[in-house]
């Protein structure tokens, strides 16, 4: 997979956890598998947007549509900030990162492993929470 510079995603990406975590909070239930499916369809949309085809949404229902819109929300808010942003492609490539991530962290703790993951380290405070490597 093609590296995107670490620091040019990491406000983006910290925005999509931190919508992951929001839905958490409120939704204790909430697993890794629906925040995957989610992070998926996000991907499928900046793919299109990256390929210049039209966006079909996906069927999502529940938690995961709703990590979806928590976490495109952010985003979107994020990118029409001024200033310089990353494009679709570094966006898909970013979000393929959480995604490795998520799969990681099920396998070594379980089906909400890469929740509680994330969750330890904004509980830490060090706000240096994402360990894309």
């Amino acid at each position: 997979m093609k590296r995107v510079p670490e620091d040019r995603l990491l406000p983006y990406l910290m925005t999509v956890e931190l919508a992951v975590l929001g839905v958490y909070g409120a939704h204790p239930d909430l697993t890794d598998a629906q925040v995957d499916s989610a992070f998926e369809e996000l991907m499928r949309r900046y793919r299109a947007e990256a390929t210049n085809h039209p966006f079909r949404p996906g069927k999502l229902d529940g938690l995961r549509a709703e990590v979806h819109d928590a976490a495109l929300r952010n985003l979107t808010t994020l990118l029409e900030q001024p200033g310089e942003h990353p494009g679709a492609e570094e966006l898909r490539l970013g979000l393929g990162r959480l995604r490795s991530s998520v799969k990681t962290w099920t396998r070594e703790a379980g089906r909400q492993g890469y929740l509680r993951y994330i969750e330890q380290y904004v509980n830490a405070g060090d706000g240096d929470f994402l360990d894309l490597d």
